[in-house]
């Protein structure tokens, strides 16, 4: 995994989605990457769930703080304007996918020291998205 720090851009599955997004913003994108990992029955690779988090962080930009995106970034949010209807509880639904079992993501945080400080991103994600239903 190429992470340098615990947050939802700090990757390189991450920062190639984001830049990619910034080129063709549309919302379909962004939900297929949630999409995905949501109907992901087996094991999730860790890009997939790295490209998921990053994808819910832009959600979670959308209807809350845009200061979770890239400096660069963070035009994004204007750029695609307010999700679609169901996209917040979709980007819900994949966080907890990525630290649920079967996750390589989860299980390559458990083996550092900063699983804690992950979780409590994942956590701020999911609480921006909880106080925008």
């Amino acid at each position: 995994m190429s992470a340098w720090a615990n947050g939802p851009f700090d990757n390189d599955d991450a920062l190639d989605f984001i830049d990619d997004l910034a080129e063709a913003p549309e919302w379909r994108t962004v939900v297929q990457a949630l999409d995905y990992v949501t109907k992901q029955a087996g094991y999730l690779e860790a890009p997939e769930g790295s490209i998921a988090v990053a994808a819910a962080a832009i959600v979670a930009a959308a209807v809350g703080e845009v200061t979770i995106l890239p400096d660069n970034h963070r035009e994004l949010k204007a750029a695609l304007g307010a999700p679609p209807q169901g996209v917040v509880a979709l980007a819900r639904s994949a966080l907890a996918r990525v630290v649920g079992p079967a996750s390589e993501l989860d299980e390559l945080w458990q083996e550092g020291d900063d699983h804690d400080a992950w979780l409590t991103q994942i956590a701020a994600l999911q609480t921006t998205l909880s106080a925008s239903q």
